[in-house]
């Protein structure tokens, strides 16, 4: 009877959880923009993130407590994913014109430049996801602006969400795991909001392809016992002959090539540890599963052809490598000085680095202790049944860690600006799959192999807390000390009339920096960069020259100052006038020499008079 009342209420719960998603996009879609919004999720009507965290209540909930069918479970996961694919798609359930206002704009630019001929794919260093929104908008019949919107923030994200539980599914194929593997995934770790973001920016979108990349290998590598070792040795050629699946493999990983090269040589260094692995078992033992497995050599040698192949025709490639060499033999590091100086800067606008760590990284920090658990516990050898394909697995994603992390220190040590945050992204997609892993078997082990009710309620009450936690800082966001990445349409309209009508010769200069990502949008980034000479590219007033009314003096003759609707939200309402105040804003329609010559709800244009000042 109890049996039949939880499936019942479970039934309850989850029509209530569906039909709140169901409320929660009719009403997101009902509340679009009018105008830019500092923050997504103060914006967003209330009643969005309510019936939002019913869903979610729900789909846990039922995903996790008692015993249900597996269609209830399944439904409860796929209601706690749909969810959270709310929450990160929620820019384009709101009607957002564009999303991405620094590095998405080039991208969209280098996107229409390959819609429209004029720049193919073979120029292009990474043109995996430029193609791919060409391609959708082709198909479809949408703009290359919306296509590159759905293919970023929707189909790279299903990606992720999908395939870091099957990858679960490969190291322990137990319901609980599986389930933990996806709420883990719903953490979206990789996301981290300094080198990792959910726009248009493919160094992200080849870290959340990965899980399928590593899915792959994972299939790849496993095959039966072989009942010797001299069967092992007969049967050595044979393992190495060509399959679906390793076809498939070397497809994705070249893909990963062309989406980004920087995390396709990571892929090799995966890569390549596991088929050192695999050489230092097959020299010590021949009865060791591993020594049965599919060799990832071929696969190895695959993708490092293809990124030899593609990346280093690229100048900018080959200056990386350089800058780099060069700032850790040379310069030593600099993340130190970074830290403090964004630390002082924080505690100017009310925040400090601690509070700014657990909101970015707390869930990450979760799932790397668990993670590391596991790995410890397979270290100490304390993993029953060790001598298995799935123990084996686990040999591998642990060991491929080392050469990331190697690499994650070897930027923190180097002047590369924040590059390190895009390995610990990187290295969060394999810990999230070992943290979902490593919880399972801890839960397992703690209950004598059986889930008690009370291990239940504490791990539904862990995600109900970590998935909002994760979320909250997804979109940047006051919460984060970030302005929304919110484009409006009558900022890009404001740019381009600014960008029609001006005077040929006569430069640019905005807020913190030029109008590049909008030249690079209006104009292709390709040719911004190469042969318009667009005057006042980069250029930017800081905040000392703001306020003492230095662009007065930075013309020798006359340059247009372009004020655009973010500049005063993030300036004065969220970093409360540190740099550029109030006063100094207000103080461009009275200053002699400053006269607007064009505005709407976006931007604000200025014509600087430097020698009639």
């Amino acid at each position: 009877m109890s049996g039949r009342n939880s499936h019942r209420r479970s039934k309850v719960g989850l029509t209530v959880g569906f039909l709140a998603l169901l409320a929660a996009v009719l009403l997101a879609r009902r509340a679009p923009p009018t105008g830019y919004e500092l923050s997504l999720y103060a914006a967003t009507p209330p009643a969005v993130w309510a019936c939002l965290c019913v869903a979610l209540a729900a789909g846990v909930t039922v995903a996790l407590l008692g015993e249900v069918p597996d269609r209830l479970g399944n439904a409860g996961v796929l209601l706690a994913g749909a969810t959270v694919l709310a929450l990160v798609t929620m820019p384009l359930l709101r009607g957002y014109y564009f999303y991405g206002s620094g590095d998405a704009l080039s991208h969209l630019g280098w996107a229409r430049e390959l819609a429209s001929g004029t720049l193919t794919p073979v120029n292009l260093l990474y043109p995996g996801v430029h193609s791919t929104a060409v391609f959708v908008a082709a198909v479809t019949g949408l703009s290359v602006r919306v296509a590159l919107m759905l293919v970023t923030i929707v189909c790279y994200t299903l990606v992720f969400l999908l395939f870091v539980p099957l990858c679960v599914r490969l190291l322990d194929d137990s319901r609980l795991a599986v389930t933990l593997g996806v709420l883990s995934a719903l953490l979206l770790a990789p996301v981290n909001g300094v080198s990792v973001h959910p726009f248009a920016h493919p160094t992200s979108q080849a870290i959340l392809f990965f899980p399928f990349v590593l899915y792959l290998v994972l299939r790849y590598s496993t095959r039966p016992l072989r009942a010797s070792a001299d069967a092992a040795v007969r049967r050595g050629a044979a393992g190495d002959r060509v399959t679906a699946v390793g076809i498939l493999l070397a497809l994705a990983s070249s893909a990963v090539v062309l989406v980004h090269p920087q995390q396709a040589l990571n892929v090799v260094l995966f890569f390549g540890a596991i088929a050192l692995v695999q050489v230092l078992y097959r020299a010590r033992t021949t009865d060791h599963p591993i020594t049965a497995h599919r060799p990832l050599y071929a696969q190895t040698g695959v993708l490092a052809v293809a990124f030899l192949l593609w990346a280093p025709r690229f100048e900018r490639v080959q200056g990386a490598i350089v800058a780099t060499i060069t700032s850790i033999v040379f310069e030593g590091s600099s993340a130190g000085t970074v830290v403090a100086s964004k630390g002082t800067s924080l505690v100017a606008v009310g925040g400090s680095l601690p509070s700014l760590f657990v909101k970015l990284f707390l869930p990450g920090v979760v799932l790397s202790l668990l993670a590391g658990g596991l790995i410890v516990a397979l270290i100490a050898g304390r993993l029953r049944e060790e001598r298995t394909d799935v123990t084996s697995l686990l040999v591998y994603v642990a060991a491929a860690l080392v050469p990331l992390f190697g690499l994650f220190l070897l930027f923190l040590v180097a002047s590369a600006g924040d590059q390190y945050f895009r390995y610990q992204g990187f290295i969060m997609v394999p810990v999230t799959i070992l943290a979902a892993v490593g919880l399972a078997r801890a839960v397992r082990a703690y209950g004598g192999g059986r889930v008690g009710t009370d291990t239940r309620v504490v791990l539904v009450v862990l995600f109900l807390v970590m998935v909002p936690v994760g979320a909250a800082a997804y979109h940047s966001s006051p919460y984060t000390y970030q302005p929304n990445d919110q484009v409006t349409e009558t900022r890009i309209d404001g740019f381009a009339e600014a960008f029609e009508h001006r005077e040929e010769g006569t430069p640019f200069v905005g807020i913190r920096g030029g109008p590049r990502r909008y030249v690079d949008a209006e104009y292709g980034t390709q040719r911004a960069t190469t042969t318009l000479d667009f005057p006042g590219y980069r250029e930017g007033i800081n905040g000392t020259s703001f306020r003492g009314q230095g662009y007065l003096d930075r013309f020798e003759d006359q340059g247009y100052l372009i004020v655009n609707d973010a500049d005063y939200e993030r300036e004065v309402r969220l970093y409360d006038g540190f740099r550029y105040d109030a006063a100094s804003f207000r103080a461009l329609e009275t200053t002699p020499g400053v006269n607007r010559i064009r505005a709407n709800d976006g931007l604000r244009q200025y014509l600087i008079d430097g020698d009639g000042a």
